[in-house]
């Protein structure tokens, strides 16, 4: 049965990860407690197979880097990410912190043996589902998204008081959607994001969000073709661009990108790539000089999208302000219905 592979296959990524706690538990004794994160201890099947192990350190200590990718197989990579104690000080505040708060509440814990851990995730945890503490992590969303659109509201006929880069337009597109995806779970990044939209607008019904998302680029269509050769162009830009140093660009994220869009190839789901395939080829070229034979392929594909010169993108600024809107409206929506 599936759901019997994908629990072997969970408890097998549940052990690596433990072991993982395990050997930096040893190297670093100030480590008070490790949790694992992410998709892998929602037990969400690897797309493409491949994944990575999001592991949550909190350190009396912590080390200056509090971010490190480690390469475990080409198909797998861990994710760390090390937190103070003093970031778990007012745990209740926690339950509406957007990324904070859903990572706290169904964990698998790995290493907790004074408790500290489990004691704030108790508190955190309590009321966490409540339609205010919803709401609440839904607007901060909103919130970040009119921060990186440089706008005071996503009111009709809103514009940006200053140029919003395409970092910030990706970025704020992820946080729009994620407003709405909080309604009915947690949220969603990187090659799971649009997974999570489609799913969350079927639950809350009305405008179709997943279609919304995708309408701001305006490709109705994309062969396999098509997406194989941006897939090849962007890999060549980002090995380029690589660099252990940089989490967003580390050569072991390579693969585990590549395997995760030849999936939504393969199930003719290239429509779905467009998002994060711009927000990383766009990331990868900042790291290049400006006349780089790498900027080739990133602009044919930027012409694609309709936003190779600053008109084109600023109409895409403006859906993306459209779609925005759309996801507030649902959010006020719910909260109205729920008494938020």
């Amino acid at each position: 049965m599936i759901v019997d592979r994908i629990s072997m296959e969970q408890a097998t990524l549940v052990r690596l990860a433990t072991d993982l706690a395990r050997e930096r538990v040893k190297a670093r004794t100030s480590i008070v407690s490790v949790y694992l994160i992410g998709s892998v201890a929602a037990g969400a099947r690897p797309l493409g197979d491949a994944t990575d192990l999001d592991l949550v350190l909190i350190d009396g200590d912590p080390p200056e880097r509090q971010r490190e990718v480690v390469p475990l197989t080409d198909s797998l990579v861990a994710d760390l990410h090390t937190h103070t104690r003093e970031a778990y000080r007012n745990p209740k505040a926690l339950r509406v912190d957007p990324w904070r708060g859903p990572a706290m509440c169904e964990p698998i814990f790995l290493y907790d043996p004074t408790h500290f851990f489990e004691l704030a995730q108790a508190s955190a945890r309590g009321q966490f589902h409540r339609p205010d503490h919803v709401i609440a992590r839904a607007r901060a969303f909103l919130d970040l998204a009119r921060t990186q659109l440089r706008v005071d509201s996503f009111k009709p006929g809103a514009a940006p008081r200053a140029p919003v880069s395409v970092e910030a337009f990706c970025l704020a597109l992820l946080n729009a959607a994620n407003a709405a995806i909080t309604l009915t779970g947690f949220p969603g990044a990187g090659r799971r994001l649009l997974l999570r939209l489609e799913s969350a607008s079927t639950r809350l019904g009305g405008p179709n969000l997943y279609d919304a998302f995708n309408g701001v680029f305006d490709v109705q269509t994309v062969s396999a073709d098509e997406a194989r050769r941006w897939v090849a162009e962007w890999a060549a830009t980002y090995q380029a661009a690589q660099a252990e140093e940089i989490e967003a660009l580390h050569p072991a994220r390579l693969p585990i990108y590549q395997r995760g869009f030849a999936a939504q190839i393969e199930s003719d789901r290239a429509v779905d790539m467009l998002w994060l395939l711009l927000l990383t080829w766009q990331g990868a070229l900042r790291q290049l000089p400006t006349a780089s034979p790498a900027a080739a392929g990133y602009a044919d594909f930027l012409a694609r999208l309709g936003m190779a010169d600053a008109a084109g993108f600023k109409n895409k600024v403006g859906a993306a302000l459209d779609f925005a809107r759309l996801c507030e409206q649902r959010v006020e929506a719910w909260g109205s219905r729920n008494g938020a």
